[in-house]
């Protein structure tokens, strides 16, 4: 499984991945044509995260996303919008949201990340090697897609577009929320009272990344989610830390996720290690810890960071 995770993501920088480059450190690699994100890992210009009512405070500075790669970003806008955030609350899929589904599968399956998972699956006896097109959107349906705890969640509104958890004290946890490109048009101002934007930051930022690389391909930050429910409430949903592959194109997160979740389908918490570019991290695996065992969420850790300043 660690080699398939380092495959794939080298396979979507190939592909409709966007190299994460770092501010002041590695964005004068930028390919334009290849399209690119520029991190900065000290957001904050005087280096003193105090809130000020003219200071705009964003950890993606810059996306490059060159014509021939954007279709893949736009289908997850297609999806983004088709999920009701609210814990344990009923959320049906009305056959325009199931079409949205199927045309973003139809065309992931054709991408070579998904095609490297589909291998995998195959290995794992997940499907058989003479499968169909048709098979192997079935079972990516049936993982990614599949509703439960009332038919109020599934996998990939998890891990692409989180939803409220439980508590930490007085505040609602962000639950989920791993997708950088959700996060990123989603980014907004660092006033936590205006809400125009979605993510407001807490006076604390901290941005992290690996040790070892001078690419940002996982980051770790602290921020406030402000949601949007159907009714127009707004609320804050705080997460304590959030993990990323930077740069990942959906379908390389898909395939990821694909590749964790069938490397052992029987234990509820895993923690699988590997190597990228010549940093080591772990993959954080969870299921539910019921007889069903749903797949839950996975996320990034990494083993040695480098905080901010």
């Amino acid at each position: 499984m660690a080699d398939h995770i380092s495959e794939i993501w080298h396979a979507d920088m190939k592909q409709n991945g966007l190299m994460p480059l770092i501010k002041d450190l590695s964005e004068h690699e930028a390919i334009p044509e290849e399209g690119y994100v520029v991190v900065d890992m000290n957001p904050f210009p005087t280096g003193n995260p105090e809130p000020r009512a003219d200071q705009q405070v964003n950890v993606i500075k810059k996306v490059v996303i060159p014509e021939h790669k954007l279709i893949s970003y736009d289908l997850f806008k297609t999806l983004h919008d088709n999920y009701n955030w609210r814990r344990n609350q009923n959320d049906p899929t009305p056959q325009k949201e199931w079409d949205e589904i199927q045309n973003f599968l139809k065309f992931a399956i054709t991408t070579a990340p998904m095609e490297i998972a589909r291998e995998f699956a195959a290995s794992k006896g997940y499907i058989s090697g003479s499968a169909s097109d048709e098979e192997w959107i079935d079972k990516l349906t049936d993982l990614w897609f599949a509703q439960y705890e009332g038919n109020s969640t599934s996998l990939f509104e998890h891990v692409f577009i989180g939803e409220e958890g439980g508590t930490s004290g007085r505040d609602r946890v962000l639950s989920g929320h791993h997708f950088w490109y959700h996060y990123y048009i989603n980014d907004g101002p660092f006033e936590v009272t205006t809400f125009e934007d979605s993510i407001a930051f807490l006076k604390h930022v901290e941005v992290v990344r690996s040790e070892v690389s001078n690419l940002a391909e996982i980051i770790t930050i602290k921020y406030i989610y402000t949601k949007k429910d159907g009714s127009g409430e707004l609320d804050l949903l705080k997460t304590p830390k959030g993990g990323f592959f930077v740069g990942l194109s959906t379908e390389g997160l898909l395939a990821m996720g694909t590749v964790a979740f069938l490397e052992d389908v029987n234990d509820t918490d895993v923690y699988l290690k590997f190597d990228l570019n010549g940093e080591r991290y772990s993959l954080t695996v969870w299921r539910t810890k019921d007889n069903h065992k749903h797949p839950r969420t996975f996320f990034p850790v990494i083993e040695q960071p480098v905080p901010v300043g």
